[in-house]
């Protein structure tokens, strides 16, 4: 049991003795006074849950805490209607316990409303907790400083899923995406990936940062360290580092994946066979079995002072023939079944990788071309992924009390509220009708009482 649970049980405890001594007083005809600090104490309460639900940046996250707060509004006003209506050493105790209910109400309170106060901040900026924000998530753009490789990227773009924004207290799995030559690192492919799986989905995402791996628009660089750029440092170094420093992210191998599409799906298959120990997870996306494969004398001679041994040194199919892997690794190799140039080279590196000893999927998506499998490439990716870290908790349930998965903050909240104050008009009512039930029938038993004492 949490803190908030403990202290509702001790509020419950508090209140059986005042509401004991009200029964007392209300088989006498003597509990009005208790009565109306009830009432007065219900209806505060629930007018406090309503207002905090309508101008606090988080009312989702008071969740069952709500239910805090309506019974320290009723628990306190039963003891303060229990001192006022005792006399002598016993208004003493009274009055202690009131003091000692209303400090635990106050806690409890506290506790409730604290998350609702909650705003994201996430690589060190705020991000604005706006119904479209809570709905389809944030982006940002970010840089990444080369510290170590000293290579000229442009801009990343970070994806902030909503989930993550509903749970800012929590970690979520990273992906590192890289997008194709010619190109920019922008999440235009990933985002309609995400939202072509639904609202769930979507909230489940992990964090996906696309950067960049050309330098510019023109450029095409292996992802080796090469005279062209330190871009294996900038890309198995400094991005993680920069991850590591600046995102709540998981620190599972197991919830980090390097993905691209094309020029960085080769990149992607490239340091994912290379750097196992960082990611354990590869989405290699139409990419090429090898840098530069469309022209591989000149990708050698300018990048590689042209010796082929050191070439094809850094082929992924070449790497994974080398290399032991004795941690898991995930491989998602899709293509176009229509990209006869890229799909055998895809073909190739995941057959590659299936020997290699990772789990394989490979899909050659119907009908498309080589940029028409992009999307669902992406998606068939994450629509994997994502099942696979809800079952080991690396992505946190984003189920909130009561509350459809596609609720804003502000209407969940109210949807809380509105449970809480039809549970507490219910059980006030009925409380109310045993009361009411009770009197009528002490009053007509006394009734009957006199009437036969008269007649004697």
């Amino acid at each position: 049991m949490g803190t908030l649970a403990w202290l509702t049980l001790a509020l419950g405890l508090l209140a059986a003795y005042p509401a004991s001594r009200f029964a007392v007083r209300a088989w006498r005809f003597g509990a009005g006074p208790t009565v109306r600090a009830v009432l007065i104490g219900q209806v505060a309460g629930l007018a406090f849950i309503l207002l905090w639900s309508l101008f606090a940046p988080r009312p989702d996250l008071g969740g069952i805490g709500w239910f805090a707060i309506a019974l320290a509004s009723l628990a306190l006003p039963l003891a303060l209607g229990d001192m006022l209506q005792s006399r002598g050493g016993v208004r003493t105790v009274a009055l202690a316990l009131t003091v000692v209910t209303g400090l635990v109400g106050i806690v409890a309170a506290g506790l409730t409303v604290q998350p609702t106060l909650a705003t994201a901040t996430i690589a060190g900026r705020t991000v604005p907790l706006t119904a479209d924000n809570l709905a389809n998530g944030a982006q940002l753009t970010v840089r990444i400083p080369p510290t170590a490789s000293g290579f000229s990227a442009r801009d990343a773009h970070l994806f902030v899923p909503s989930g993550w924004l509903r749970d800012p207290a929590s970690t979520r799995p990273v992906v590192e995406m890289m997008m194709g030559q010619p190109g920019r690192p922008t999440l235009g492919a990933t985002l309609d990936a995400l939202h072509s799986l639904g609202a769930e989905r979507l909230d489940d995402a992990p964090f996906v940062l696309v950067v960049d791996q050309l330098g510019a628009i023109d450029k095409n660089p292996p992802c080796s360290d090469t005279n062209g750029g330190k871009l294996d440092t900038y890309l198995s170094k400094d991005v993680p580092d920069w991850i590591r420093a600046n995102l709540p992210a998981s620190g599972d191998r197991q919830d980090w994946v390097i993905a691209g599409y094309s020029h960085g799906g080769e990149c992607a298959a490239y340091l994912g066979a290379k750097h196992p120990g960082t990611w354990g997870n590869v989405v290699d996306i139409s990419g090429p079995d090898k840098p530069g494969e469309h022209r591989p004398v000149y990708t050698r001679d300018t990048y590689y002072g042209g010796s082929q041994a050191a070439f094809e040194a850094t082929w992924p199919a070449h790497i994974l023939a080398t290399t032991k892997y004795s941690e898991p690794m995930t491989g998602i190799f899709v293509a176009g079944e229509l990209d006869t140039h890229f799909r055998p080279q895809v073909e190739a590196t995941a057959t590659a990788a299936e020997n290699a000893g990772w789990k394989v999927t490979y899909w050659a998506v119907p009908h498309s071309t080589h940029t028409e499998a992009l999307e669902p490439g992406l998606a068939t990716a994450y629509n994997q992924l994502i099942p696979r870290w809800l079952a080991t908790g690396a992505i946190p349930s984003t189920d909130r009390f009561i509350c459809a998965p596609d609720q804003n903050a502000r209407a969940c909240g109210l949807t809380q509220a509105a449970a809480v104050a039809g549970t507490v008009t219910i059980v006030d009512l009925s409380a109310l009708a045993v009361f009411l039930g009770t009197q009528l029938l002490l009053f007509f038993t006394r009734r009957r009482t006199i009437a036969a004492s008269d007649a004697e």
